[in-house]
């Protein structure tokens, strides 16, 4: 069977010519979804498009709608069964292969949850596509050596917290470092826990990255989740971690795509795989809490005039506080 990647170029290429100097001309694709999921060009531009339809008590008119480099996300006016209809389209400058593997990759996720629930078909729909946006706001490129380590980190503090007993949904949607409002990696409870990993032997400097990154002004408690880790022979590498963790959600598809969004958020695609060979074996992990005499900077405390701030702290003093991850989840409320 033909790759669906392949199958939606095939289709996009036998409308190449389609007559017409306006308008829209589309091809199923999706022979078990009739007349759900249309590869289309819109006339005279030609870009290509992918259109889904959904019925319209799933989507509200007030729906904000993603759009990113290189794509656009615009509602359809067909009046077709009650159905809405989405058409995710390339924008003129947007380049073709990776909007291809983009379009690919949101069908294949929607598909993969083989469900008749179309609520949940458009979430998933609508996620994947917010991953892709904030995954070519990032480049669209390889991670950087020092973002591999940090992916590798928050990893396996989502693994940590699966260990110790935090539900596989709550633990991946708490993920929100990389999406687009993440403030914080993660948001549990009405707190956060922020991680931060270093490769280095000796001593442990963290980059905290604004003045709300620490601030528990409106967001209490805060945890700082330190994790040294070793470049070894006999560790894994980033591709193994996230092969590793992806197998724990093969029951839940719907959660398996929330982590496959938070992957893509993260800036780490799979055909980038082989970019990654460095292998990480765990030391150690602390647990900060964020008190009142941690050293961070935050609105509360700096001079006026301040608005914004990088700063790095070094963590080496503080690792005999130490509060464990089983203090910082019961705190949380998480278990």
């Amino acid at each position: 069977m033909a790759k669906l990647i392949d199958e939606i170029q095939l289709a996009w290429s036998s409308i190449q010519s389609a007559q017409g100097t306006s308008g829209w001309s589309t091809v199923a694709v999706v022979p078990s979804r009739p007349g759900k999921f249309l590869a289309g060009r819109n006339f005279p531009d030609k870009c290509e498009a992918l259109i889904a339809g959904f019925p319209s008590s799933t989507l509200p008119r007030n729906e904000k709608l993603p759009e990113g480099l290189g794509f656009q996300v615009t509602r359809l006016e067909i009046a077709q069964d009650g159905l809405t209809w989405l058409a995710l389209t390339r924008s003129k400058d947007g380049n073709l292969e990776l909007f291809s593997a983009m379009v690919s990759n949101v069908l294949e996720a929607v598909l993969a949850l083989n469900t008749d629930d179309d609520s949940r078909d458009l979430r998933v729909f609508l996620g994947r596509i917010r991953a892709w946006q904030e995954f070519m706001r990032k480049g669209a490129v390889p991670l950087t050596a020092e973002n591999e380590v940090g992916l590798v980190g928050e990893l396996t503090f989502l693994e940590a917290m699966l260990k110790a007993g935090v539900s596989a949904d709550i633990a991946v949607n708490s993920w929100v470092g990389p999406t687009a409002d993440g403030i914080r990696d993660f948001a549990l409870g009405f707190g956060a826990v922020e991680v931060k990993t270093t490769i280095s032997s000796n001593g442990f400097v963290a980059k905290i990255g604004s003045l709300e990154q620490l601030d528990d002004a409106n967001c209490k408690p805060i945890f700082l989740g330190a994790f040294r880790l070793a470049l070894t022979e006999t560790g894994q590498t980033l591709p193994d971690k996230v092969s590793e963790i992806s197998e724990l959600f093969d029951s839940d598809p719907v959660t398996k795509s929330a982590f496959q969004d938070r992957l893509l958020g993260a800036g780490y695609l799979l055909s980038h795989a082989h970019h990654y060979h460095r292998r990480f074996s765990f030391k150690e992990m602390v647990i900060l809490e964020i008190d009142h005499d941690f050293p961070c900077m935050t609105h509360g405390n700096v001079k006026t005039g301040v608005i914004s701030a990088r700063y790095e702290i070094n963590l080496e003093p503080f690792i005999s506080r130490d509060v464990g991850l089983p203090f910082a989840l019961k705190k949380l409320e998480m278990i």
